[in-house]
């Protein structure tokens, strides 16, 4: 009996004594505002080109966003200068307004929707979903992930991913910048 408490303490000894080894995977998680200044001006009008996929189309066109009260509000613009709707969101609610017809169903505006809302109330405390999410840098890229069913993107040059992976969407954003733009 004298030998096995003996040992035990020797090997948690030696055990202890081992350098551990730190493994470094190029992740890192902490909590970071998605919405950076040059990506979101709260005070001005903020202009995106975008792409929506689904499995059998794609959608391009402009994304105008504005925050007016406390609310953001918002349209889609395809290529061919249609508005496609118009939405207004808050952390309790998203709404589409003004819809185009092959998208005015039911269950269309509500993915929409939630999509929508969670694009842009992300970085809202009172959004709960955003609050129940993981973000994860991977190398230069913030992942923003809420239960694999959503995930967020913001590459290392300012472009934005949503991905809904339960519905198969994917919307691409990246911002037209004043300047460079002559459709003014």
């Amino acid at each position: 009996m004298k030998y096995l408490l003996f040992g035990s303490f020797f090997l948690s000894l030696l055990l202890s004594c081992t350098p551990t080894k730190n493994i470094t995977t190029g992740e890192r998680t902490e909590y970071t505002q998605f919405w950076r200044s040059s990506l979101r001006d709260s005070i001005q009008k903020n202009d995106y080109r975008m792409m929506f996929e689904t499995s059998k189309t794609n959608i391009t066109g402009i994304c105008m966003v504005k925050q007016i009260n406390d609310e953001w509000r918002g349209a889609l613009i395809n290529e061919f200068g249609i508005k496609v709707f118009d939405f207004v969101s808050t952390p309790q609610k998203c709404e589409l307004i003004h819809v185009i017809s092959f998208l005015d169903k039911r269950v269309i505006k509500k993915v929409i929707a939630s999509d929508i809302q969670f694009l842009m109330e992300i970085d809202n405390p009172e959004y709960v979903r955003g609050a129940q999410s993981t973000r994860m840098f991977v190398q230069d890229t913030l992942f923003i992930n809420y239960k694999n069913k959503k995930e967020l993107q913001r590459l290392p040059d300012q472009t934005i991913i949503y991905k809904n992976k339960k519905r198969t969407l994917n919307y691409t954003f990246n911002k037209i910048d004043p300047d460079d733009c002559d459709c003014y």
